[in-house]
């Protein structure tokens, strides 16, 4: 399945962003979208760097899905008793002023960009941090919520954690993954200065409604299947139902159970990311206007082809 990719950009070092190479049969086929609204920007370094050497530093550190933590850092919000978790750190043997900051979805937390992501970027010349989002993994805050948050305040988060960055000098990336997605999105809209966003299968700018009914009228017994998942959070007690959702066939069901004990921690009972109804009153968030890479896999079971079309 070959990679199909749009790019009209060149990178920070103002050369030509070079051709990707063909993904092999047996791996999901994304959808990639590339739209640009400036010259120089480091989205280019993102896509280059995924695309070129993900898939062997992955394979390098296969074995490697339990929790070494990188840093133990806390960012404490302004004018709040809130403080999120900070994972990741400067680039590797170089200083770079391009900083990638990675958001994760539903029931995740900075943990999941932690054994593949971080060191990749930290090595190949990027300072790349994940945040767990407030009420999520390892942060702080004052009282458990039945909600941690709402998209204005996850956006808000993100955004004071980008703007402390660009005190520092740096240059950001963005990288939000299914809900997360939507949450950078929402960011974005109030970051002037942000280099770029990266969009992994993420909930397009509308919400997931679109989703849920085009997912019903496609795969009626499979769509109850998910949504009974989510909600009862069966994904935490049930190896293969959590590796239809989460992952692919090609991981094992023993490391399906290491990042099951990771969910639970990361995200705690009776407390959810976002509420979905009151989601629905914040939607659609503004378009974004800095440069936007789309990246989505066509045989994802929860964000579908068209989802990463509408985010394009």
């Amino acid at each position: 399945m070959a990679l199909a990719i749009r790019m009209s950009a060149p990178s920070l070092d103002g050369s030509l962003t070079p051709s990707i190479p063909p993904m092999k049969a047996y791996q999901t086929n994304p959808h990639f979208c590339w739209r640009s609204s400036g010259s120089a920007t480091a989205v280019g370094i993102v896509a280059i760097k995924m695309y070129r050497s993900l898939k062997r530093f992955r394979a390098r550190n296969r074995k490697r899905v339990e929790r070494t933590v990188l840093t133990d850092d806390l960012f404490t919000l302004p004018n709040d008793k809130v403080a999120l978790e900070v994972l990741g750190g400067k680039a590797k043997d170089s200083v770079s002023r391009v900083s990638l900051v990675c958001i994760h979805g539903s029931y995740h937390a900075a943990w999941c960009y932690e054994a593949f992501y971080l060191d990749f970027f930290r090595e190949h010349g990027l300072n790349a941090y994940a945040l767990s989002l407030r009420g999520q993994g390892q942060g702080k805050m004052p009282d458990q919520l039945p909600v941690a948050g709402t998209l204005e305040e996850h956006a808000s988060d993100v955004a004071s954690f980008v703007r402390q960055l660009e005190k520092e000098g740096q240059r950001v990336i963005l990288l939000g993954h299914s809900f997360g997605g939507l949450i950078t999105l929402k960011a974005a809209a109030d970051l002037d200065m942000l280099a770029g966003l990266v969009l992994l299968c993420s909930v397009p700018p509308s919400g997931n409604v679109g989703i849920i009914l085009r997912s019903l009228l496609r795969a009626p017994l499979q769509a109850f299947r998910i949504t009974w998942g989510f909600i009862s959070r069966a994904f935490e007690r049930d190896a293969k139902l959590c590796q239809e959702l989460f992952f692919d066939k090609e991981t094992s069901l023993a490391d399906v159970g290491d990042y099951m004990e990771l969910m639970k921690k990361g995200c705690p009972p009776g407390t959810r990311l976002l509420d979905l109804r009151q989601l629905q009153g914040s939607l659609p968030v503004p378009v974004c206007t800095k440069p936007v890479l789309v990246l989505g896999g066509e045989m994802d079971v929860i964000v579908d082809a068209e989802a990463h079309i509408k985010t394009d």
